[in-house]
């Protein structure tokens, strides 16, 4: 703990309190008791009220805590468990931490005002009427569009009234202080080093709870759903090249020569150990293959697209592939290109709506010379419930995933473990 002298039988007391309230949010909310019995819960009053961190730790502020009536704490906590719950932690990377903070929180809220019969929102919290019903990418861009004219507050609870543009800087970046409760690893690390090794495993283990959880959750008709519109944004993304790992590469060649074998030929030189000056290994006939792509452009794959696409360049480029087949999904299918690795490198991305790659899925499906694809995808998404007719991979830019779909291979694009 930090910030001067706490008093220890004040803090014994308001730490139970939290304990208790946590417990008391499972009454409403069955679905979030996995993640109220695994959270920790720590004091800090360098944290203006409360946040969480992906590994599952709670901190609060201990006046911010005294201040709260028990129905006001249990609407807090509840909102906390739910960024654990909505994976709010993965989604904001790449896209504006604090703007995609303040949606989930518009969100968040909402559900709960909702769902507890509410007429107001708690501690001051964030208010956007029937936010409940919209994506995260849709308000996230209605902030963007209106950032001058829209109101918010300086901080998630408790927050002055301000416009979104003064919060977010114009650049989606606060313009002082810490004014979102979604609070990230380094920071993490920062305020408890002692427990930093087990940091990620801890997120992953936070992960699957709150997988396990929103299947309860959808089980009692307790989900809110994606967004279902199309984005209509455009940005030019420059591929991350260099970054994917080994391993990644050689999940996806196995899987690329299992369902699209070629004939060995030595007319055709394999490039793996082309740095061999004293041998010649045979190579893939491939017969003009093209890799087919299909392109999860959802808002909350905005920080990982790049990277994704550098990777699949990287492949390409030593497996002798000269065509990509790449298909932008959001909702819709926003773009159909064959592209070299080379033209990969700077590439206009259009979507950023909704997560729903059923169409894409479909666009392939309909076409009989694709006979496998590659989805490039965060697992939040809506695709067809029955197998398409060609081979799947369901590429994942992340280091691990609960995302199991009912037909396909999934792979982790930075551990390359099939599954």
């Amino acid at each position: 703990m930090t910030g001067g002298a706490p008093d220890a039988r004040a803090d014994l007391a308001t730490l139970e309190r939290i304990r208790r309230g946590l417990r008391m949010v499972t009454v409403p909310f069955p679905h979030l008791a996995g993640l109220a019995a695994a959270v920790q819960v720590a004091l800090d009053d360098s944290v203006p009220t409360m946040g969480i961190f992906a590994s599952g730790r709670l901190v609060a502020n201990r006046a911010f805590t005294q201040r709260l009536s028990p129905d006001d704490l249990l609407f807090v906590l509840a909102h906390e468990l739910l960024h654990l719950a909505l994976r709010t932690h993965d989604r904001a990377v790449g896209s504006g931490r604090l703007e995609f903070n303040y949606a989930h929180d518009y969100i968040i809220n909402d559900m709960l005002r909702d769902a507890l019969d509410l007429d107001r929102i708690p501690a001051g919290g964030l208010d956007m009427p029937g936010a409940r019903a919209r994506s995260a990418e849709e308000i996230v861009l209605e902030m963007r569009r209106n950032a001058r004219s829209t109101m918010t507050r300086t901080q998630v609870w408790e927050g002055v009234v301000v416009t979104v543009d003064q919060i977010l800087g114009g650049q989606g970046q606060p313009s002082s202080g810490k004014p979102g409760d979604v609070l990230d690893a380094a920071t993490e690390r920062e305020m408890f080093p002692e427990s930093a090794e087990g940091q990620a495993a801890r997120a992953r283990a936070m992960r699957d709870l709150a997988a396990k959880g929103m299947a309860i959750a959808r089980a009692l008709g307790l989900m809110h759903g994606r967004g279902s519109a199309g984005g209509g944004t455009q940005q030019q993304v420059r591929a991350l090249r260099g970054l994917s790992a080994t391993p990644w590469q050689i999940a996806l060649q196995r899987w690329l020569e299992g369902v699209t074998p070629g004939e060995r030929t030595f007319q055709r030189a394999s490039r793996r150990g082309a740095e061999r000056t004293d041998l010649v290994m045979p190579g893939r006939q491939r017969h003009a293959l093209t890799l087919n792509v299909i392109l999860d452009t959802s808002g909350s794959m905005s920080g990982e697209i790049a990277s994704a696409l550098g990777a699949i360049a990287d492949f390409c480029e030593s497996t002798g592939i000269d065509d990509i087949r790449v298909v932008q999904c959001d909702t819709e299918v926003t773009s159909d290109q064959v592209l070299s690795p080379t033209e990969l490198a700077d590439y206009r991305i259009s979507g950023y709506g909704g997560s729903d790659l059923t169409p894409g899925l479909l666009a392939l499906a309909d076409d009989p010379r694709v006979s496998a694809a590659i989805v490039i995808t965060d697992g939040d998404i809506t695709y067809p419930a029955q197998a398409v007719p060609y081979a799947v991979l369901w590429a994942v830019p992340g280091e691990s995933t609960t995302f199991s779909p009912p037909y396909g291979r999934v792979v982790s694009m930075q551990r390359g473990i099939a599954t």
